[in-house]
């Protein structure tokens, strides 16, 4: 049996997995997509959704490193979570505008977070190029709410941080969660191929790293079904550490 491996680089981390493969027919390109005629099952919408986590994880170690900014955005009274993601994404039109007449490039990811019990706020990753991003951030957010924790990450190795960005962090009963991003995101690189499904080891061994002094560990793996038809067969990250030796 084939599978296809999918080797995905960013700047921080890589990622490998192994899936099923689809084989690309040329006949069909030219024709036009039909109406949905059925509902998407549950195993298709458990792909489609772990899709989405995957790539916003991807974004996230290849947009963002040590010494870029970490904010957190709270309100002075109770907002709906919709409501919420539309001022924050008001705020962050202005910004845009003002930055781009100074040539200040302004790179961000957010994710607005709520519940019927948990007041609505938001998390913000921004890359940081100038200074003037975080005053800017604290003068147009001062009509809303409380500018918390803004401050430079110390640590992307570790993967906490991008764990606590996507999985709520200590907010375990949300309702509501809404990822976004500027437009002007880098894209991690991909490389593809097909595969014979005997090259997947249960137990597999990280490569020799290019860089010298540095080795690759691999870390989060999982070999064998992820949902109920079984999309994924394996997946594990390689993480580059210093070689002690």
């Amino acid at each position: 049996m084939l599978v296809l491996r999918n080797h995905v680089i960013t700047k921080n981390r890589e990622f490998i997995y192994y899936s099923k493969c689809f084989y690309y027919n040329p006949s069909n390109s030219k024709k036009k997509r039909g109406v949905r005629v059925s509902i998407s099952g549950e195993g298709k919408k458990a792909r489609n959704k772990r899709q989405a986590y995957l790539k916003i994880k991807h974004d996230c170690y290849e947009n963002f490193d040590v010494g870029d900014y970490w904010v957190t955005l709270t309100y002075k009274k109770w907002h709906e979570p919709e409501e919420a993601d539309k001022i924050l994404s008001k705020v962050l039109s202005k910004m845009q505008k003002r930055l781009k007449r100074r040539n200040i490039p302004f790179v961000w990811y957010k994710v607005t977070e709520g519940s019927d019990t948990q007041r609505a706020h938001h998390h913000l990753l921004i890359r940081n190029t100038s200074p003037e991003i975080i005053s800017m951030l604290l003068g147009y957010w001062k009509e809303y709410g409380i500018v918390t924790d803004p401050k430079e990450i110390t640590d992307m190795e570790s993967g906490n941080l991008v764990k606590y960005f996507l999985d709520g962090g200590k907010h375990k009963n949300l309702t509501y969660q809404k990822f976004g991003h500027s437009r002007n995101l880098r894209k991690p690189k991909e490389i593809k191929r097909v595969v014979h499904m005997n090259s997947i080891r249960e137990n597999p061994k990280p490569p020799k790293c290019r860089e010298y002094g540095y080795r690759y560990k691999i870390e989060n793996v999982f070999t064998g079904y992820k949902d109920i038809d079984g999309f994924t067969y394996q997946e594990y990250e390689l993480v580059k550490v210093k070689d002690e030796e």
